[in-house]
Parts: C-alpha cells; sequence; structure tokens
C-alpha cells in the first residue's frame, strides 16, 4: 500500500504533459514523444540510484519547462501554407496601396489637362484643388508606410518566434480594414475636383 508521501510518477508524468496540451503550439504526437522520452529518461536516472521523484525532475528538467517548449514548438509545427498566406496578402495589400497612390495622382492631371484646355482660369497650381484634395495630395507619399509595417509583420510571422496566435486571418482583416480606411478619403478627394473641373467647364 503506497504512503502519502509516494511519489506517484504517472499522476506527476500526467499533470506535467497537461500543462503543455494547454498550448496550442503542442500537438498529441508531441506530447506521446515527450512522454515516452521522459519515461526512458527516468528509467536510465532511477538505474544509477536517483530515487523516481528525482530522476522525474531531472529529466523534465532537461527536456525543459512548458514556457521554454512551447515557441520551440510553435516554430517546429508551423505549417507552411499558414506563412504563404501572409505573403499573399502582403503583396495584394501592397499592390493596392500603389495604386492608391497612383490614384492621387488623378487630380493634378485633372487639372493640367484642363489648364491647358483653358478651363481652369484665374487659378493656377494646387490652389485649383478642393483643400480636402490637396491635403491628401500631400500626404501621398506616407502610403508607403502600411505596407512597410505589414512586410514588418510578414518578417516577424515568418522569422521570429511565431504562434498560431499570428493568423492570416486577423492579418488578413487588418489590412482590409486599413484599405477601407484608406479608400474612402481618397474617393472623396478625387471626386471632389471632377465636381469642381466640370462646374468650371464652358457651357
Amino acid at each position: 500500500m503506497a504512503t502519502p508521501n509516494s511519489f506517484d510518477l504517472n499522476h506527476a508524468l500526467h499533470r506535467w504533459l497537461a500543462q503543455l496540451a494547454q498550448s496550442p503550439q503542442v500537438r498529441a504526437t508531441d506530447l506521446s514523444e515527450l512522454e515516452t522520452h521522459v519515461r526512458d529518461s527516468v528509467l536510465q536516472l532511477h538505474g544509477k540510484g536517483l530515487s523516481a521523484e528525482e530522476s522525474f525532475w531531472v529529466a523534465t528538467h532537461r527536456v525543459g519547462s512548458p514556457a521554454q517548449l512551447e515557441p520551440e514548438f510553435a516554430k517546429v509545427n508551423r505549417k507552411p501554407w499558414h506563412l504563404m498566406i501572409h505573403g499573399l496578402i502582403l503583396v495584394l495589400f501592397g499592390i493596392c496601396c500603389w495604386f492608391l497612390w497612383g490614384m492621387l495622382h488623378l487630380p493634378e492631371m485633372m487639372q493640367g489637362l484642363l489648364a491647358k484646355a483653358g478651363a481652369v482660369n484665374q487659378v493656377t497650381g494646387y490652389g485649383a484643388l478642393p483643400g480636402f484634395t490637396q491635403f491628401l495630395v500631400t500626404l501621398r507619399d506616407y502610403l508607403v508606410i502600411p505596407p512597410a509595417l505589414a512586410l514588418a509583420y510578414c518578417v516577424y510571422v515568418w522569422f521570429g518566434k511565431s504562434t498560431v496566435k499570428n493568423s492570416w486571418m486577423g492579418f488578413f482583416a487588418v489590412t482590409l480594414s486599413t484599405l477601407v480606411f484608406l479608400t474612402l478619403p481618397i474617393i472623396i478627394a478625387i471626386v471632389l475636383p471632377v465636381i469642381a473641373f466640370m462646374n468650371l467647364m464652358p457651357k
């Protein structure tokens, strides 16, 4: 009959594995391999004169704590398609931002064409553009910042100690929201000078 102070290896090993199982980075196959490795180490250490409890603590200490193992399993179990989707979203996001940057050249182009045609009188330069359009045109070069931040995030996901919490779905949602946030004012900025130039056109 076991005494109150007796060490139960199976129970201790079960609790240790249960801690690891809470991590989304650790798969069932990983737990099985760890259990086999720890049991083999315990047998070897026990054969060298250590008690079962001492053998268990030494074996698990050699393997590493759950906090140490989690990022390692995250890198090993990282799925290639997960990284590829991040890259695809980054490319599409960059193309969309470049397109928006190009759209912000349209007001100046329209202004120049109408000025040559004599449709703009008395006002030259940015003064012919509505204030809101002029403001966004002066900020268009800053459209490089969102893709740069997205690239930095992808580099972290690709090469850092990334976890499945860095979901491509979350990345997609953020980039899509950013595009909506950028696109709406840019459309308004383009429509405003079109309306203004239509009013200046000879009737």
